[in-house]
């Protein structure tokens, strides 16, 4: 599964890259090809097969004001697929 978390880690960096392009960004993981992507929340209805998260669960804010990956709720959700 591994993986899977490489794949999460991949678009929550992504996200994280370029906050400002996205309205609602949400997770979205395809249950049928373990396919990881970011989708907004207005395209939800036209995903079929799909897990959604919300992109926030899986960030957390430093002390410092930055936006980091949230490794441990990542884990999580992870260890829900094996």
């Amino acid at each position: 599964m591994s993986d899977l978390k490489d794949k999460i880690v991949d678009a929550i960096d992504e996200y994280l890259e370029a906050t400002e392009a996205w309205d609602d960004a949400l997770l979205a993981i395809d249950t049928a090809t373990d396919e990881v992507f970011l989708i907004e929340e207005e395209e939800v209805d036209e995903e079929a097969d799909v897990d959604i998260y919300d992109i926030m669960d899986f960030i957390k804010m430093t002390p410092d004001g930055e936006w980091i990956r949230d490794d441990q709720a990542i884990d999580s959700v992870v260890e829900d697929y094996e």
